[in-house]
């Protein structure tokens, strides 16, 4: 062949080669157009029927991740159509299709792929069953709230930096096709960082007032950048009025489309929260007492500080009645927020199981609420179910995976020993947000990599100067790992119950899987670490960190021990009596009724515990119930019935009860239980006891006494009245 003949080949291959790839390309395009359209009618179909939009971004990538192979075969289709098929395309095609399938596995075998919406079936008030629908947890739009700046100082509207996003979660937590979760955060660079790990965007605003206008701007912001990609200013003298409206904007443009097979009602917040501005801002500041004590009618604030006082088990007494007001009011709330008093009524008159099956079907409505997965996490405190808690506290992180159900999920690894999953899953986390792997402390030094945990603690504190008191648990951890290697057998002198000193609040501790755990009763469990001979520490420093010192007498028995709470800028600091097997018999026996059993068991229960003075008091009460008709005690009762001050003392039902109202906070309801002819204790401070004594102007006065246990063994009895602590009451005329 000659040169001349071999040229005019080649550029015929050429030709044949570009005229080849135009051709691909042109069915290519057309390849593409047909799979947008498709894509398009897909998310139309799915938006139709509530399907999951997932299947769309699985057709997405599997169009594009199907590409080479289809350029490959469109490029080579005349030999191909003839069945000639080469080696490379024998190896990459197939190879091409199974890593593409691989790859939307992991990207999306753990998404629901059925519908967005499911019903759940419950019984209403008159008994009948009703099917509702609901949009599934995956698929509603997290929309995290932000403080709201006050653009001129003013004390008067202060609280509306926060009341503002506290009221607008409260108003979006009626639409269920959206997950609003309001935090403190004020800090921009801080915002981004928390909101952009789970979320698109985030709420934030400004806020200002002249004379009765109030005018809010709210910010949409992307939460990668905090760039605005909305925003809205709305004026008027109505502030309920305006949250509204924002709540309107909010929900329009959170991505969603409400079809009218699946709406929600949604009430005006007036009608549900408060018109008292005094008990608003009162609810925001979060004493809720003030809030419906201002507004007789203010439902919510009634079933908050119901949840509080269940929570931190201030008095049974107290919680019954604060609930029982909630559920006379449970009309004016939102249906999931009726369904909250009911259970928290349940709790508040010991029906567990009841509550039980209530929380188990709002969790399928509302698998995230806070409310419903600290009883669900509680029950398996009860039970010590470690597993179950893994379970579902693992489920909630994959529901909405935000700070707190990061900390719930790492508190649950860590009772169950899996500290290297723990470990590993911050890794992730790492990249977004450095301060993250602060977390790795308690599983490092479980692991019994210590040095590792330091380094971190170490750089910790250098990069936050300010965080100063929640540090110092870890403080005292490392400096006795130091020379001390963690030795699970030296925490067993801390297993056991505890019975706080000033309030009904139980705990009991138990060594499980190499740990201390600890389970405080309407709480949750959790894990601590040695920090001293006889002390513990642990918790999140980014939340709260705690230190216990065992109180010992001199013969080295446990009385108890001493709980230091940590947060950002104070420290609380409670008793709690360790309770032996003489005590916890003695106390079953009280509670069955059977007294002359538990004279007897607490006069043991006492020799046995000489410092726990209130053991003396119970036996002495029964002992004078024993020795006095009930009438005269009846009578007795009545005679010191009355006001004395801020302290009122009544009888009901045959009881005699005391309550105490302050100008900053008041205390619980309790029951009075006569010890003599004028002296009292109750079952709800162990550390209280009241006197009635015949002052010298010829009134009667009230007197409390307390016992110390702040310093050292042994613990007294003290009557303090002065300037700062007033104890001593004359009776109202």
């Amino acid at each position: 062949m000659t040169h001349q003949s071999i040229t005019i080949v080649h550029m015929e291959e050429q030709k044949n080669r570009k005229k080849k790839w135009i051709n691909t390309l042109k069915f290519f395009a057309a390849y593409l157009v047909a799979a947008w359209t498709f894509l398009q009618f897909v998310d139309w179909v799915l938006n139709r029927y509530n399907i999951s939009p997932h299947w769309v971004d699985i057709l997405l990538w599997f169009f594009i991740g199907i590409s080479p192979s289809l350029i490959i075969f469109i490029y080579n289709q005349e030999r191909l159509s003839k069945r000639i098929v080469k080696l490379r395309e024998k190896i990459f095609i197939p190879l091409n299709v199974i890593i593409l399938f691989i790859a939307l596995y992991f990207g999306f075998g753990n998404s629901d792929l059925g519908a967005t919406t499911k019903n759940i079936a419950f019984e209403n008030e008159q008994g009948q069953l009703e099917t509702k629908t609901i949009t599934k947890e995956e698929f509603r739009v997290g929309v995290p709230i932000y403080g709201f700046k006050q653009v001129k100082e003013d004390s008067t509207t202060s609280w509306l930096r926060y009341g503002i996003g506290r009221l607008l979660e409260e108003d979006l937590l009626q639409n269920k096709n959206i997950t609003p979760n309001f935090d403190f955060l004020t800090n921009t660079t801080t915002k981004i960082r928390e909101a952009s790990l789970f979320n698109t965007f985030y709420v934030d605003g400004t806020y200002d007032k002249v004379g009765s206008e109030y005018t809010i701007t709210t910010y949409i912001r992307k939460a990668s950048n905090g760039k605005i990609l909305k925003e809205q200013t709305l004026t008027g003298s109505n502030i309920l009025t305006l949250l509204d409206d924002i709540s309107v904007f909010i929900t329009s443009n959170s991505g969603f489309v409400e079809g009218n097979s699946l709406t929600y009602l949604d009430l005006p917040i007036n009608e549900f929260i408060s018109n008292s501005l005094p008990a608003l801002e009162a609810y925001a500041n979060m004493d809720y007492r003030k809030a419906y004590d201002i507004d007789k009618g203010f439902a919510l604030a009634y079933l908050q500080e119901a949840k509080r006082n269940t929570l931190y088990n201030r008095g049974k007494l107290e919680t019954q009645d604060i609930i029982d007001k909630a559920v006379a009011l449970k009309n004016n709330l939102p249906l999931q927020k009726q369904l909250e008093v009911y259970i928290q009524r349940n709790l508040a008159y010991d029906n567990y199981e009841e509550a039980e099956k209530q929380v188990k079907l709002q969790l399928e409505v509302d698998p995230t609420n806070s409310f419903y997965n600290m009883i669900l996490f509680s029950i398996y405190g009860e039970t010590k179910n470690t597993k179950g808690y893994m379970t579902a506290a693992e489920d909630l992180f994959n529901k909405n995976p935000n700070g707190e159900n990061g900390l719930n999920l790492s508190e649950a690894a860590m009772l169950n020993g899996n500290d290297d999953r723990i470990i590993d899953a911050l890794k992730a986390y790492e990249i977004i947000n450095p301060e993250i792997k602060v977390l790795k402390l308690e599983p490092l030094i479980f692991k019994g990599e210590i040095d590792k945990a330091k380094a971190i603690f170490k750089e910790y504190k250098l990069g936050n100067t300010k965080n100063t008191n929640r540090i110092k648990p870890y403080d005292s951890i490392f400096s006795h790992l130091e020379s001390n290697p963690y030795n699970s057998e030296d925490l067993k002198q801390f297993s056991g119950f505890y019975r706080s000193e000033n309030n009904e609040q139980t705990l009991e501790m138990w060594i499980y899987n190499g740990r201390l755990i600890q389970y405080v009763k309407n709480q949750s469990m959790r894990t601590f670490l040695p920090a001293g001979k006889d002390a513990i520490g642990g918790g999140f420093i980014q939340s709260q960190t705690f230190y216990n010192k065992l109180i010992k007498d001199k013969m080295g028995k446990t009385v108890g021990f001493r709980n230091h709470q940590f947060n950002w800028n104070n420290t609380g600091v409670r008793f709690y009596w360790k309770l032996d097997a003489s005590i916890l018999a003695a106390d079953e026996a009280y509670q069955k009724e059977d007294l002359k059993v538990a004279d007897s068991l607490y006069k043991i229960a006492f020799k046995n515990n000489p410092n726990h003075s209130y053991l003396s008091n119970l036996s002495k009460h029964i002992q004078y119930k024993q020795d006095n008709t009930s009438d005269v005690i009846l009578l007795q009762n009545k005679n010191f019935s009355g006001d004395y001050g801020p302290r009122k003392f009544w009888i009901e039902d045959g009881k005699f009860y005391y309550k105490r109202k302050g100008e900053n906070s008041d205390l619980v309801k309790v029951e009075l239980l006569p010890i003599s002819e004028n002296l009292y204790m109750d079952l709800t401070r162990l550390g209280t006891m009241m006197e009635f004594t015949m002052d010298s102007s010829g009134k009667m006065a009230s007197k409390a006494y307390s016992y110390i246990t702040s310093g050292e063994l042994p613990f007294k009895w003290e009557f303090v009245d002065n300037e700062t602590v007033k104890n001593y009451f004359l009776k109202d005329d």
